[in-house]
């Protein structure tokens, strides 16, 4: 019969629980955080959706400088059957996630 190594299994037991409960928490404050968002959105009635308003025909503007595009008639399409209004921001596209970053 094979000896078992107490201390090692607990140890081992332990690192494995160590990482399932942070793990948890990780996912637990990302699903907080996207809630706060969501609920901010509905109580404002309004979404950001950020573009690059120079990309035909995704996004760009007309000849009167309304936006137009695929993107833009989704999103209002989209947005209105969820009841809310969209306000589009023209984005510099390689920054992107930083200024979803920062809001």
């Amino acid at each position: 019969m094979k000896k078992i190594n107490w201390r090692k299994q607990i140890i081992g037991n332990s690192i494995v629980l160590a990482v399932v409960v942070a793990l948890i928490g990780l996912i637990w404050l990302r699903a907080s955080a996207n809630q706060d968002t969501w609920a901010k959105t509905t109580a404002d009635k309004t979404v950001v959706v950020g573009l690059d308003d120079t990309y035909v025909p995704m996004g760009f503007r007309d000849k009167n400088g309304k936006l137009v595009g695929y993107d833009v008639d989704l999103a209002r399409a989209t947005f209105k059957k969820l009841g809310l209004k969209v306000k589009f921001q023209p984005i510099d596209w390689s920054m992107k996630e930083t200024e979803l970053k920062t809001g």
